[in-house]
């Protein structure tokens, strides 16, 4: 993840977390998403090794309600999932249902590589309180597709 900031880290931040931001919260909630998911991705139920850092070199924390659009800072409204579907999944190319099934409205605008590795529902954890809340999930259908 390069970036070119003015003050000399080349490292941008992590998608979905705003500036200005307690780290600290950021980092337990980071850690709380990816360990209620089994460091698995939400999309595709790939799963991966548990990171020794704060940055999982594979599966980013995604927020289903940006927090620049108001949306908060609890375990409901973050999706683990692997990288390369991030920008698809904000962009909406990739939505989610209120049941977790997964769609995607245009598929060709989707890589077929990406399409296929897609499972027909969410990947959830088991305890009900993880899962993503279908308001965050409603908001984002809305938003994405209002563009």
């Amino acid at each position: 993840m390069g970036g070119s900031g003015d003050d000399g880290f080349e490292d941008s931040p992590q998608r979905g977390f705003a500036a200005g931001e307690p780290l600290a919260a950021y980092e337990s909630l980071q850690r709380l998403v990816l360990t209620s998911y089994g460091y698995r991705c939400a999309l595709t139920g790939e799963s991966f090794a548990a990171a020794t850092g704060l940055l999982h070199p594979r599966l980013d924390v995604v927020a289903i309600r940006p927090r620049i659009h108001g949306g908060p800072l609890t375990i409901a409204n973050y999706l683990p999932m692997v990288g390369e579907l991030v920008e698809a999944f904000e962009h909406g190319t990739i939505l989610v249902e209120d049941d977790y099934r997964i769609v995607v409205p245009n598929a060709d605008l989707l890589d077929p590589a990406h399409r296929i590795r897609l499972r027909s529902a969410l990947h959830v954890p088991a305890e009900h309180l993880f899962r993503p809340g279908a308001a965050y999930l409603a908001y984002h259908r809305r938003f994405v597709l209002g563009r």
